[in-house]
């Protein structure tokens, strides 16, 4: 089995670019271990250390039965990461600049009364900064949650926020308590049948927008941030499913955020999400206004004795990855774009395309890398669950491979523990700083404008209609349509516009270039705080 999984490396792995491996030493180091005669669970614990070292997120295997193990005490089982339910600790836990580590969210009543802005340091009188290397060092088979990183940025941070999770290994736990300053020392086994699912995700929902549910099967949410014209978006997942049809959703939110809200700015929370597959297209299309291309894949040349031998990923082409823009639905204001470890796979690949917009920012902290695509394949043994990277993510500007190279915020900033301990989430905060620092105050540029005017002809109308209209003084213009029963048509203007007269046509084609049936429609436009409103009729 250990042949096999070091074969499948040598010969397929495609994420060799941007790491020094020597996979021969690796080898060397481990397999007359293994020949000699291990136990099933050191088998675990070397199989899995050997792939960790590769540092390749997609790249993983376990052998399911130890995994499953139950934690009880003393069970030598170390997990890295926190993004998946956390049913064993009931806090969710990133780390501090000092390396302590900082709780942002908790369950209600739990067992060491644990509150937001609380400092974990480590247990038994020792940091978890310094215990957990010992661990990696010992080679404890691992229980990843749910993947390792792809630079050792992100697996510093994996190891680090999982510390709560390895109670199970240590007598007692230490934590410091914001309210008072105390150092306390708990015994792990009041963590013992904690059994409350909490999501690692990395974000504590500001008023007014929830959080997606991912227990039931809810991906994505969006509204606008109370006491804020500012649209926020939360995407937890890209997989594909056709009854949730997160492609749509994604849509229907950029839409509304734009089109009906008419949102001052809009952030897009990435900071967890398990990834999945490019799924943003429509989406990415309403927010720009122009063909973009932006990534592509090489894959591993089959076989091939060179490591960096490579060649089109025949499923995964650059064309698919392109941005065809609409210039009829250009969002021209500011874009966030927040981003962390937690930024899995796919989490990071549309974080990255959305980052090509002009108005975007990025803002958090780096993503895992996970740059690549990979397939599940078999190591011989029902019993283990394997994936194997064989492509690699590069830019098409310059071909230039991704690989344990994680996208990176414009604005580093993360959770701070006085924000933490107010329920405020310190990275939406400085991201709502920023939109509203570049935010255009559109009325104060109108207050000079004496009318708004328009007309539109020939109405009737078949093959196309003219709204013309004039501005006495620049003003931010916005042209929709609309059907009878109020839903949005297309949009034919969203820019900065100058004074004086203008015009723009409608052809009868909604947003997607289908065409409008026989009837009639309103259209709505908007010059600042002036709105004019009409209808027009369409004859086909």
């Amino acid at each position: 089995m250990f042949d096999t999984w070091w074969n499948e490396i040598d010969q397929r792995f495609g994420g060799f670019h941007n790491i020094d491996l020597n996979i021969d030493a690796m080898r060397a180091r481990y397999r007359p271990e293994i020949e000699a005669g291990v136990s099933r669970g050191r088998f675990a614990g070397i199989m899995a250390h050997f792939t960790y070292q590769l540092q390749e997120l997609h790249t993983y295997l376990f052998d399911i039965p130890v995994r499953n193990t139950a934690m009880n005490k003393g069970v030598p089982l170390m997990v890295i990461g926190q993004f998946g339910t956390n049913p064993r600790f009931g806090a969710l836990l990133t780390p501090l600049p000092d390396s302590t580590l900082l709780v942002y969210e908790v369950l209600p009543d739990h067992p060491l009364r644990l509150e937001p802005g609380d400092v974990v340091l480590g247990y038994d009188g020792v940091l978890w900064k310094d215990i957990y290397p010992t661990l990696l060092e010992a080679e404890l088979p691992l229980f990843l949650n749910p993947v390792n990183g792809s630079t050792e940025q992100s697996n510093y941070y994996y190891a680090m926020q999982a510390a709560g999770l390895n109670w199970h290994l240590f007598d007692t736990i230490d934590i410091v308590k914001y309210s008072s300053g105390d150092t306390l020392h708990f015994d792990t086994n009041r963590l013992a049948g904690l059994n409350r699912t909490l999501w690692g995700k990395e974000q504590i929902p500001p008023p007014g927008v929830p959080w997606p549910n991912p227990s039931r099967d809810d991906r994505i949410g969006w509204g606008v941030i109370e006491g804020t014209n500012v649209g926020l978006v939360t995407v937890t997942s890209w997989s594909f499913d056709a009854q949730l049809d997160i492609r749509a959703r994604f849509e229907q939110a950029v839409d509304q955020l734009m089109h009906v809200v008419e949102a001052d700015g809009i952030i897009f929370d990435f900071r967890f999400n398990t990834g999945g597959g490019a799924v943003a297209r429509e989406g990415l299309q309403l927010l720009f206004n122009e063909t973009v291309p932006t990534v592509g894949f090489d894959q591993r040349v089959p076989g091939s004795s060179d490591h960096f031998a490579m060649e089109p990923d025949p499923l995964r082409r650059e064309a698919n990855l392109v941005i065809q823009g609409n210039p009829e639905t250009f969002f021209d204001k500011p874009i966030a774009i927040l981003i962390g470890p937690g930024s899995i796979s796919a989490g990071e690949l549309e974080a990255r395309r959305l980052s090509f917009h002009p108005q975007a920012r990025i803002f958090g902290l780096p993503a895992p890398g996970g740059n690549t695509g990979s397939d599940f394949i078999s190591i011989g043994d029902s019993d283990w669950f394997v994936s194997r990277s064989h492509s690699t993510q590069y830019l098409v500007s310059t071909h230039e491979y991704l690989t344990h190279l994680g996208l990176t915020p414009d604005e580093r900033v993360w959770f701070t523990q006085e924000d933490a301990a107010n329920g405020i989430d310190t990275i939406i905060k400085a991201a709502l700083d920023w939109i509203d620092s570049t935010s255009t105050n559109v009325e104060d540029e109108i207050d000079s404008m004496a009318d708004l005017e328009v007309a539109s002809y020939p109405n009737p109308f078949r093959d196309k209609v003219i709204l013309s209209f004039k501005l006495d003084a620049p003003a931010h213009v916005s042209i929709t349509l609309y059907d009878l029963l109020g839903r949005r048509v297309t949009t034919l203007m969203h820019a900065p516009t100058t004074a004086g007269s203008h015009r723009v046509t409608w052809n009868g084609k909604n947003l997607h270039g289908t065409d409008m049936s026989t009837g009639l429609y309103f259209w709505k436009v908007t010059a600042g705080a002036k709105t004019k409103t009409g209808t027009v009729m369409l004859v086909r």
